[in-house]
């Protein structure tokens, strides 16, 4: 396994490199970072990035789960458009003939290498294949324990964790119900995101050594920090668990309606405080947990080091742009609630890094912007056009990138579906990710402005699988205007105004906002 993972090679730089596109994608990973003003993150490599590079402080998801979410910013469509909602079904089944990021470079001409989780393991299957990849991205690499390319596979997570956490193999093989933010965590090295790296220099080397001049994209997701938090002792380490503090808020929303919140790890678990959204999970075990998390996004800035670093060597770094995110964000005790799955600021609001040697960039950005964009941004940066004979739903940032602009639109939008089974408890058993999408009862529909968030609850038509706008069962509303962007707050939206007299006018003026743009995206 060492001998696998190592990275010391030799190294040979090259004279007139091609301009191309590096995207990194981290799992789970919310502005956790150095970059955003926070203190002890211990994360120096995506920080130096940042230091030379524009850091996005309002860029947000469009839903809060992994593979939905990757379908969405990889086509530069909404989820009600990919009619991708969770781990079932795939953009290319209501839409094969879709181009995806990738497949653009491919339709230019230009190289396009996939490496580690950029789309999610079988949605689409094998990871899109040739209608994305080049010959010398396939077979696709994501490893280490991954059934994403056998057709005869069910389980949908491939790309597991090379070397288990010890509670996980207890878990899945003992069915132990010990499980949860508590306890899944090990002091054991994230290899498969080693063995990613690994890859994606070597791929890396390979385009520096060609003669062609052409664009590139290489597309590189790492898994961490994704759930089991797994990092070296080195990166625990770094984060002293006296130095981890607590969230300020742990209850859910004053006013929430049930359906907007998820309930993920309960008593059963062995958290035997929590019982329900209003008693939240123990100091001690939110500060271990939340150590946890730290710890393993350290784990994987310490390997992107090794990437990164790799440009420099190859003398691919003046001519490579670099763009940085998360596919969504995490809660940590904020709300009461963990991990993804809602419309809460925390888990649609993502960080957002880019680098463009070539341009001058700003080195902060408030304005909105949307993981939508990408697809756009990524191809202007490279010099592609748009194919001409598709529609998209986001905008380039090229001009924020550069200076040009300083906003380029007016709200950024989420969404999250329920499938409420407890009519009396509708925060309970409610997910969806493996359920078909003909019984999901509600869409919680999102609109952030600089000002407000406005969620709603709309029910779902379950034959034509769109919204019923004439029947709104629940509303939300948020007060943003105090809301610190830089270092951000994760504090928020504590009180749901929406039922306030005064509020009234607001709630119609965005509810009117977010039907029209979801309307159009259906």
């Amino acid at each position: 396994m060492v001998a696998l993972v190592m990275l010391c090679v030799s190294v040979t730089a090259y004279a007139v490199p091609p301009r191309g596109v590096l995207h990194i994608i981290s799992d789970d990973l919310r502005s956790e970072l150095g970059a955003y003003g926070l203190p002890n993150r211990s994360t120096p490599h995506l920080d130096a990035v940042a230091a030379t590079g524009t850091v996005f402080l309002s860029a947000y998801a469009q839903i809060a789960v992994c593979g939905p979410s990757r379908n969405s910013f990889m086509t530069g469509r909404r989820p009600d458009r990919s009619r991708c909602w969770n781990f079932i079904n795939s953009f290319r089944e209501d839409h094969p003939e879709w181009t995806t990021i990738p497949g653009n470079f491919l339709r230019h001409n230009a190289l396009a290498i996939g490496v580690g989780k950029v789309f999610h393991p079988k949605i689409p299957p094998a990871y899109d294949g040739n209608k994305s990849w080049s010959p010398q991205a396939l077979p696709y690499v994501n490893p280490c324990w991954n059934t994403a390319d056998d057709p005869e596979d069910k389980f949908q997570d491939g790309g597991l964790p090379c070397i288990f956490c010890p509670i996980d193999i207890e878990g899945h093989v003992f069915h132990d119900p010990n499980v949860s933010v508590a306890t899944e965590f090990c002091e054991i090295d994230a290899v498969e995101d080693t063995v990613t790296v690994t890859h994606a220099v070597k791929q890396l080397r390979a385009i520096a050594s060609s003669a062609s001049t052409a664009p590139f994209y290489l597309a590189v997701g790492v898994h961490k920090p994704h759930m089991p938090w797994q990092a070296a002792p080195e990166d625990w380490a770094a984060h002293p668990l006296e130095s981890v503090d607590l969230a300020v808020n742990v209850l859910p929303p004053i006013g929430m309606p049930d359906v907007a919140f998820h309930f993920t790890d309960s008593a059963a678990d062995g958290l035997l405080e929590h019982t329900d959204p209003w008693h939240p999970v123990s100091d001690t075990h939110a500060r271990t947990a939340r150590r946890a998390y730290r710890a393993a996004v350290t784990g994987m800035d310490r390997k992107l080091g090794v990437l990164l670093q790799e440009l420099v060597n190859l003398n691919l770094s003046a001519s490579t742009a670099i763009v940085i995110h998360g596919d969504h964000g995490w809660s940590l005790s904020e709300q009461g609630l963990w991990r993804k799955m809602s419309n809460y600021e925390n888990a649609v609001r993502v960080p957002l890094i880019i680098k463009v040697p070539w341009l001058q960039t700003p080195r902060r950005v408030a304005a909105l912007v949307e993981l939508v964009d990408l697809a756009p941004t990524i191809w202007e940066l490279a010099g592609l056009s748009s194919p001409p004979d598709e529609t998209f739903d986001g905008l380039s940032l090229v001009s924020l990138l550069s200076g040009e602009k300083t906003i380029i639109k007016p709200a950024a939008f989420s969404q999250y579906p329920r499938r409420v089974t407890n009519a009396s408890a509708a925060w309970k058993d409610n997910s969806i990710i493996h359920e078909n999408r003909s019984t999901f009862t509600h869409m919680g529909m999102s609109i952030r402005t600089n000002e407000w968030r406005l969620t709603q609850w709309v029910a779902w038509n379950r034959s034509t699988l769109t919204a019923v706008w004439s029947d709104i069962e629940a509303t939300e509303l948020y007060d943003h205007r105090n809301t610190t962007l830089f270092p951000p707050r994760f504090d928020l939206e504590t009180v749901n105004i929406a039922g306030i007299p005064s509020m009234q006018a607001t709630v119609q003026t965005l509810s009117a906002q977010l039907r029209a743009a979801f309307s159009g995206s259906q």
